[in-house]
């Protein structure tokens, strides 16, 4: 039986609000250092064949045509094999592109943006810059330019304040605002009309640590307003905007990601819960969308927490005893990657890498990668082949915030070439495999 739902209120906010509702509602103690805006740019996708929605909310934005090439500020690398995993993730010194394996790295771009978060197709990397003084601009960026890792050459594609790829990694999908969602190529050329979010639901376009996914006949879509009112949590749908209906899961935190096997017509969806209480509070919740069953977990660490609570105070508790947000599918589906919370004395709240098995819900705690966290959640990106995972903190600090695991370890080690904390990731990374060319 289809679902078809409405939120609990159809509620009109501004595209402003919107972009601040999670900054209101999830405010903690410990934010990111002064000098670093959350990037704006979140997850958020459909597959190639969606028409547009006949309702509302005013004209869309109109993303403006490509594309304006900048001189790279690095030339290509012509040392590192064809084939090889590079990272590239930005940090205070800018776009940063480094080989593990080599323990080398370079500064590829210097964008106008305090953070963004990073997509790419093949070695195409996408991030946002800021341009003017709108609110989505001084918030990490407003516009999407594009880094070929190949060339080192940087192109300015158009509007957007939120990307990700299609189902099959093929194309763009871009957020032009809370509201309207668009695809396009990965050069920048529309291929769909403007789809406008049912009202009452938004795309989520606060932050890197808060992505929206794209499933199998549908997008992942929240209220946009807490639910209950005075909660940090929302209600998770899938909008399938050929068919109009709005299918509801629950209420979530975090929205973690997606994965859709290649040909497949069903998608798996990892989002943390929110309906719990006590230690069932966020746990990882993952959808099937076929049986649109979802598969609840906690963390091996949740209700450890009573000895540091007994001796620090409640506010050791401040993100919870189970998962925080972040994380990312393996390129083959098998595993998730994801965080759970952790504990040290000096610094804080923390949070800890863990290995999710999709199919049983087993979780394993990963060595060497507890890091000290800013918002509630980490970052992780997989190499393209599933061979390494790197992952880390949000947050700057006195040391090393990121880390490498190879497949088949139980123990990250520190990333080879991020030896200055200064340098460290404080947006996001995506992981790219060097071509031939």
């Amino acid at each position: 039986m289809t679902i078809v739902a409405s939120p609990p209120e159809d509620l009109q906010a501004n595209a402003a609000q919107l972009l601040f509702r999670e900054a209101r509602q999830r405010r903690r103690r410990r934010w990111l250092v002064a000098a670093i805006a959350v990037a704006v740019f979140v997850l958020v996708g459909t597959t190639a064949g969606f028409v547009a929605n006949g309702g509302g909310r005013g004209n869309a934005p109109i993303s403006p045509s490509i594309s304006k090439a900048t001189p790279p500020t690095v030339g290509p690398n012509h040392l590192v094999t064809p084939g090889t995993t590079e990272l590239v993730w930005f940090a205070s010194g800018g776009l940063h592109l480094g080989t593990p394996g080599q323990g080398t790295d370079r500064v590829v771009a210097q964008p106008d943006a305090a953070a963004t978060r990073l997509v790419h197709i093949g070695t195409r990397v996408y991030f946002f810059e800021r341009r003017g003084s709108s609110v989505s601009a001084q918030n990490g960026g407003n516009r999407i330019a594009a880094l070929d890792t190949d060339s080192g050459r940087v192109h300015l594609l158009g509007a957007g304040i939120n990307l990700t790829t299609t189902t099959d990694g093929r194309d763009l999908l871009v957020a032009l605002d809370p509201f309207h969602l668009v695809e396009l190529s990965p050069t920048g050329a529309r291929l769909s009309p403007v789809w406008t979010v049912p009202s009452g639901y938004t795309l989520n376009t606060y932050a890197s640590q808060h992505p929206l996914a794209a499933v199998a006949g549908g997008i992942a879509v929240e209220s946009a307003r807490p639910y209950p009112q005075t909660s940090g949590t929302y209600v998770l749908a899938i909008w399938d905007p050929t068919a109009g209906t709005v299918r509801v899961l629950g209420r979530d935190a975090f929205v973690i990601g997606s994965y859709t096997r290649p040909g497949a017509n069903h998608s798996l969806l990892a989002w943390i819960d929110g309906s719990g209480a006590g230690v069932d509070f966020n746990r990882l919740a993952i959808t099937d969308t076929a049986t649109m069953n979802t598969r609840l977990i906690s963390s091996p660490q949740s209700g450890v927490f009573s000895s540091a609570v007994t001796e620090f105070g409640p506010e050791v508790m401040e993100f919870g005893g189970n998962f925080v947000g972040g994380g990312a599918f393996s390129p083959d589906g098998r595993q998730l990657a994801a965080f759970v919370t952790a504990f040290r004395s000096h610094d804080w709240p923390d949070a800890q890498l863990v290995l999710v098995d999709p199919s049983t819900g087993s979780v394993q705690l990963i060595a060497n990668t507890v890091v000290q966290i800013g918002e509630p959640a980490g970052w992780a990106t997989w190499s393209p082949t599933g061979s390494d995972l790197f992952g880390g903190s949000y947050r700057e600090g006195p040391v090393i915030q990121a880390f490498a695991l190879k497949a088949g370890q139980a123990q990250a080690t520190p990333l080879t070439f991020d030896k200055n904390a200064a340098d460290d990731v404080t947006g996001s990374a995506v992981s790219v495999q060097v071509s031939g060319r």
